[in-house]
């Protein structure tokens, strides 16, 4: 388990269903995910044990983020899409529950994955998508170290708008410099 000052990292469990369920089908939640549809308990649990599959082969790190001190359920996050010619890979987060929001659980949950992927992963660049509405989801993202790099212009669609899809990355030299003397 890979621990944060607020938050444990931890592989997802049939067990979290329950905690999952509460509050993955939420819209207010779902917007800010690339797909706002809702998802059945059981393709849940199927997206669970891939994980397993996922973490065994290498293909991606998905895990179960919870509150260190009380165990809570608070959402998920991990590292997927990885390129192991240059060392790069994709970064998705998701913290659940709307009361959870604004408490720094994402930006701590974001340094602990960071330091995950450069540190036992040895990755160079870890990436990620963010739409332009999701203002919080940007300053955590900037906060953390990321840069913003681009942009898919009008790729998402929602609520009969399109959105810009901003992409952001963060090199490990980068991160070292952040987090020299910690």
């Amino acid at each position: 388990m890979y621990e944060g000052e607020k938050v444990r990292l931890r592989s997802a469990e049939l067990s979290d269903l329950d905690a999952i369920m509460e509050n993955w089908n939420n819209l207010k939640l779902r917007e800010y995910l690339s797909l706002p549809m809702p998802f059945s308990r059981e393709e849940e649990k199927d997206w669970i044990q891939s994980t397993w599959q996922d973490r065994k082969a290498g293909r991606a790190y998905q895990f179960a983020v919870e509150h260190k001190e009380t165990k809570e359920f608070l959402g998920s996050a991990g590292l997927f899409a990885f390129d192991n010619i240059v060392k790069t890979c994709e970064l998705g987060i998701a913290i659940h529950a709307e009361k959870n929001w604004g408490k720094g659980y994402g930006t701590d949950t974001m340094r602990v994955l960071l330091k995950f992927g450069f540190d036992y992963l040895n990755m160079n660049r870890i990436e990620l998508r963010v739409f332009e509405f999701n203002e919080r989801g940007i300053k955590t993202y900037e906060k953390v170290g990321f840069t913003q790099v681009g942009r898919k212009r009008q790729g998402h669609y929602k609520n009969g708008s399109y959105y810009d899809v901003i992409l952001m990355d963060i090199l490990k030299e980068e991160w070292v410099k952040l987090n020299e003397g910690k």
